[in-house]
């Protein structure tokens, strides 16, 4: 057979492969959740992007709704959810809220990132160490970076520390504050100024104030996760979280 006749075919049989290999790709990049929607009352709408699909979920069966990159999350007026991501760091929603759910892990290494793009309302973070991880909250006029905090944040550019450090950045301007324990940032509508200060305890408890909906009377169980890495080992995450008592 001719150099001429072998090339058409030995092109057509790689860009099968490269074909097949991205198709693998894709599937182990969506395999793997980046959060559950561990509780939550009453009503809460979740967005999957990849199914193009939307729902409300339901006490009774969508207990750990899964959580995949560009999935979005919504509360009405009266509702409140409790997202556990993948690291075990926990987000509180608040009523009237809207946010999308982004970011990637790394299946050879322990790498990831993680962003909540927040359009509406507000929520409460407790993200643990990050060490060389990213986590992130982004509004219209902030991105908030932290490696292992306790802080609030609302879709206004307004973000609020409990404990810890988060570094504030004014979207347009590229101002950045360091924060940390009591203290708060507000970006303007612009995104373009940065003020900020320190808090009170009142403060505090005010802006603490709805974020225990969820957490009264609750008893401690686990949620297993299996899935294949790169390699096609199968790796078990264990994630910790909290339901009412009968």
């Amino acid at each position: 057979m001719s150099l001429k006749k072998v090339f058409p075919y030995s092109l057509i049989a790689m860009c099968l492969v490269v074909f097949a290999g991205a198709l693998k790709v894709e599937f182990e990049k969506n395999d793997r959740p980046l959060a559950i929607v561990k509780r939550f009352k009453p009503n809460v709408d979740v967005e999957n992007k990849s199914a193009d699909r939307s729902k409300r979920l339901d006490l009774d069966t969508d207990k750990g709704e899964q959580l995949f990159d560009g999935d979005t999350l919504r509360t009405d007026s009266e509702g409140y959810a409790l997202v556990v991501f993948m690291d075990k760091s926990i987000a509180k929603v608040k009523p009237q809220s809207l946010l999308i759910v982004r970011g990637e892990s790394e299946r050879t290494s322990k790498r990831s990132n993680t962003r909540i793009d927040l359009s509406l309302g507000e929520i409460f973070l407790n993200v643990e160490p990050q060490g060389n991880n990213d986590f992130e909250v982004s509004t219209s006029r902030s991105l908030a970076s932290v490696k292992g905090t306790q802080f609030g944040s609302n879709s206004d550019g307004y973000v609020w520390v409990k404990e810890g450090q988060v570094d504030v950045t004014a979207l347009q301007s590229g101002e950045t504050v360091s924060l940390f324990e009591k203290m708060y940032a507000q970006v303007n509508e612009d995104g373009n100024e940065i003020e900020s200060g320190t808090l009170s305890d009142d403060d505090i408890i005010d802006l603490d104030d709805g974020y225990d909906e969820l957490d009264e009377d609750l008893i401690k169980k686990q949620i297993k996760f299996r899935f294949k890495d790169a390699n096609g080992q199968i790796r078990e995450i264990t994630i910790d979280y909290y339901e009412k008592g009968n």
